[in-house]
C-alpha cells in the first residue's frame, strides 16, 4: 500500500529548526515490523504513526525511534501529531476543544490555538510528581564526565540533583551558554562517578546564559545513549526541569512562565515555552507549548 507522511519541525516557526519529526496520519494497516523499519529509514529522533479510535476527537498514537525502540509520547511528538491532523481537518481546530492521543494506558491531552485558521500554539499539560535525590557526583566528578572544568558547574544557588517523573535525569546547572555547547559525554569519568548517576537515564545541562537569545534558558541532553554530535529533543525532561527549578529558594508560590532554547545558534534550535503552577505540594503542573510547521509531504510504497 501507498502511506502518505508529512514532515514537521517541532518547536519551531521556522523550517530546517527545531526536532524533525514524520508523523504518519493514517497508519492503520501497519504492522509494528513495518513502523520500526520506517522509522529506522526516516532516520529521525521519532516517527509518528496515528491509528483511529472511536472516541471523538482521539487518535491513537505509536511512536518507534532509530534506536530501534517503541516509546511513550511526549511533547514534541504530540505536537507534531496535533500540527498535521488539525491542519488536514482530521481534529478539530479549536482552543477550547481537548484533542486526546492515546498509548495503551496512557492518554495526552492537548490544546491547539486557531491562528487564522491554522494551528498555531500547541499546548500539553502535565500532571507532575517528582522524586529528588540530593546525592550525585562532586563537582569534579561532574566536571571530568562532561569535560568542563569544576569552575562551570553551577550558578544561582541552582545545585545539581537527580529528579525522577518515572524516569530519573540528572540535572546540572552550568555557568555559561558556551559551556554547555563545550560539555562532551565521558563514559568512563560516568561510571565511575561516587554517586548513583548510572541510575539515570542521561543528563540535562541548562544555563540562564543564552548566548543573547530570547530564551531564559539553554538546555541540552547529553548521556551514554547519546552521541557526542546528537542534540536530541528536550521535551521529555521539561516536566523534570520544571520540578528541579521549584527546588531553586528563588522559586516561589505561583504561576511561572518562561522558555526554554535547544540547539546551538549554529544549528537547529527550537523554543519551548513553559508555565508551571507552583504549590509547593507533591503535584506540580506543567504547560508545554510550541510552534511547528510542516516542510514536505511525501508518499512511502510499502
Amino acid at each position: 500500500m501507498d502511506y502518505k507522511f508529512y514532515t514537521t519541525d517541532v518547536f519551531t516557526n521556522k523550517p530546517f529548526n527545531g526536532a524533525r519529526i514524520p508523523v504518519f496520519p493514517e497508519a492503520d494497516g501497519i504492522n509494528d515490523n513495518t513502523m520500526q523499519l520506517i522509522a529506522n529509514e526516516n532516520n529521525a529522533s521519532d516517527t509518528v504513526f496515528v491509528l483511529n479510535d472511536e472516541q471523538p476527537n482521539t487518535k491513537r498514537l505509536r511512536i518507534f525511534n532509530a534506536s530501534k525502540k517503541e516509546v511513550k509520547p511526549a511533547t514534541h511528538t504530540l505536537i507534531a501529531a496535533s500540527k498535521v491532523l488539525t491542519s488536514l481537518k482530521m481534529l478539530p481546530l479549536d482552543s477550547q476543544t481537548p484533542l486526546y492521543f492515546k498509548n495503551n494506558q496512557q492518554v495526552c491531552q492537548v490544546y491547539v490555538t486557531n491562528d487564522g485558521g491554522e494551528p498555531g500554539l500547541i499546548i500539553q499539560s502535565q500532571q507532575t510528581r517528582a522524586l529528588i535525590d540530593h546525592f550525585v557526583p562532586t563537582r569534579e566528578e561532574l566536571a571530568s564526565m562532561l569535560s568542563l572544568i569544576p569552575a562551570d558547574i553551577g550558578f544561582d544557588q541552582h545545585q545539581s540533583l537527580i529528579v525522577s517523573c518515572d524516569v530519573p535525569y540528572l540535572i546540572v546547572p552550568i555557568k555559561s551558554y558556551n559551556a554547555v555547547r563545550a560539555a562532551r559525554f565521558d563514559m568512563n569519568a560516568w561510571s565511575h562517578s561516587s554517586a548513583p548517576a548510572s541510575i539515570a537515564h542521561g543528563i540535562l545541562l541548562f544555563s540562564n546564559n543564552t548566548d543573547n537569545n530570547e530564551a531564559d534558558f539553554h538546555a541540552r541532553l547529553v548521556g551514554p545513549d547519546i552521541a557526542t554530535h546528537e542534540d536530541p529533543p528536550v521535551a521529555p525532561v521539561m516536566g523534570h526541569f520544571a520540578n528541579y527549578l521549584c527546588q531553586n529558594p528563588n522559586t516561589k508560590p505561583g504561576t511561572h512562565i518562561f522558555s526554554v532554547q535547544r540547539g546551538a545558534n549554529d544549528q537547529r534550535q527550537s523554543m519551548l515555552s513553559i508555565e508551571m503552577d507552583n504549590k509547593e505540594d507533591s503535584q506540580l503542573t506543567v504547560r508545554i507549548g510550541g510552534s511547528a510547521v510542516i516542510t514536505s509531504v511525501s508518499t512511502l510504497l510499502v
